[in-house]
């Protein structure tokens, strides 16, 4: 009895719990976004190369893969899925991946093939009751697919889904029913990457899940070019913002995606993927960004890592003149590197 008195009283001092025995574990994490060209997908001696150097020089250690479902519209309940990436190469990036010691988060998007302005998956939505019966029909289809892939290449977190901000709002029941199934072909940890507005606040499935996922597009400033010092007062507002879930729901947080474009302005509007005119490159205003979150975030003994926003199969892109997400080839990629070889207080490395 006084064991497993331990152990609980371990658990809620140290959440951050997976693999083996309840070891609390960090999650030094990247996106690892695929090609599709044969020179750069997911089976190219340059995806391999990508993965060795994220893992030795970067020193991440958990990655997050993303395999898409294609849907027509909001309204359409119609998925299509298997070839984005396709199944063999996914599976030989997982096996690639656990060969250099990464842990892998496999996390399942929609992909929407609607242009216009509510083109977003957190507005699908169905129009009839039948509809909605199909839709989960086939979103189930396709996360048990991915969740059967899981549990056979020994997958250390599965993502059920990805801002789905209206189906969890509207449809809680048909989501409690889908993680049920899903636990049963996929023994695993399960999260939810919601939204960072009007979602991971609002929803009440997350005592149904192991973590708190938050897609974490946060704004840290008003202005468009801030210093360190702002940056770090809007960092330490998000983590006190989202602390507030973690002591409601009892469960541990991973941001499942954060980063900053660098550009111009790109803490204003991080979400902002892409632009018509796009601001003026600004590689130190991204990596003042990673700073202060990571600064704000390290520390927090309910915070479990993050998973930053992105980074190619193909190491050709970045650059001091680039003005994506990645770090690669960036000052962000120096601090990155710095706090990953860094473990929080009290947790292990991978």
């Amino acid at each position: 009895m006084t064991g497993k008195i331990l152990v609980l009283l371990t658990l809620l001092v140290l959440p951050c719990i997976a693999g083996e025995l309840g070891t609390p574990v960090f999650q030094k994490g990247m996106t690892f976004t695929h090609g599709y060209r044969p020179q750069n997908n997911l089976m190219s001696a340059a995806s391999a190369a990508s993965l060795d150097y994220l893992r030795h020089s970067v020193h991440v250690e958990w990655i997050a893969l993303n395999p898409f479902s294609y849907q027509r519209t909001v309204s359409d309940p119609s998925l299509y899925f298997g070839d984005d990436p396709r199944d063999a190469h996914l599976i030989n990036a997982i096996r690639q991946a656990h060969d250099l010691g990464f842990g892998v988060m496999l996390k399942p998007h929609i992909w929407l093939r609607q242009k216009t302005d509510d083109a977003w998956r957190g507005n699908i939505g169905m129009n009839s009751e039948g509809d909605w019966r199909l839709w989960f029909e086939n979103y189930e289809r396709f996360i048990l697919h991915y969740a059967r892939m899981a549990e056979r290449e020994h997958v250390e977190i599965l993502c059920i889904g990805v801002e789905l901000a209206r189906t969890m709002k509207e449809r809680e029941p048909d989501w409690r029913t889908l993680i049920d199934r899903v636990r049963q072909v996929y023994h695993g940890p399960l999260t939810y990457a919601a939204n960072w507005w009007g979602e991971y606040d609002e929803i009440h499935i997350w005592d149904a899940l192991d973590y708190v996922g938050i897609n974490a597009f946060f704004p840290l400033s008003e202005d468009s070019s801030p210093d360190l010092a702002t940056l770090r007062t809007g960092a330490r507002r998000v983590a006190d913002q989202v602390e507030l879930v973690h002591l409601a729901t009892g469960r541990p947080v991973i941001f499942t995606e954060v980063g900053y474009k660098s550009v111009r302005g790109s803490t204003v509007k991080p979400w902002e993927w892409t632009r018509r005119f796009e601001p003026a490159v600004d590689t130190n205003l991204q990596s003042r960004a990673y700073r202060a979150v990571l600064e704000a975030l390290w520390e927090r003994p309910w915070f479990c890592g993050m998973y930053w926003w992105k980074w190619y199969s193909d190491m050709a892109h970045g650059g001091p003149t680039d003005g994506d997400f990645t770090p690669r080839r960036k000052p962000a990629e120096g601090i990155l590197s710095e706090w990953y070889r860094r473990t929080p207080t009290g947790l292990t490395p991978r």
